[in-house]
């Protein structure tokens, strides 16, 4: 499986101006690397739910995201 790169990451977490312990809703998961950073730029406690149509793409953002399993929910929804 080749990597996921999301597309304007730098510009979407500057835009977003996240702080720790911050809770964020991701509309459109995919592979997850928005919300990585996410969670990285939320820790200690911040949680994320993650949105996405495809079961196939949470499942892979379940993998991807495995360290922060204990702070994201996932909807598969659309």
């Amino acid at each position: 499986m080749k990597p996921h790169i999301p597309v304007l990451l730098n510009e979407v977490i500057e835009g977003l101006d996240l702080k720790p312990d911050h809770n964020v809703i991701d509309a459109t998961l995919g592979g997850g690397g928005h919300a990585k950073e996410i969670l990285k730029k939320t820790l200690p406690k911040g949680k994320l739910v993650g949105f996405d149509l495809d079961p196939e793409a949470i499942k892979i953002a379940k993998t991807n995201l495995k360290e922060y399993k204990n702070r994201i929910i996932y909807i598969q929804s659309g």
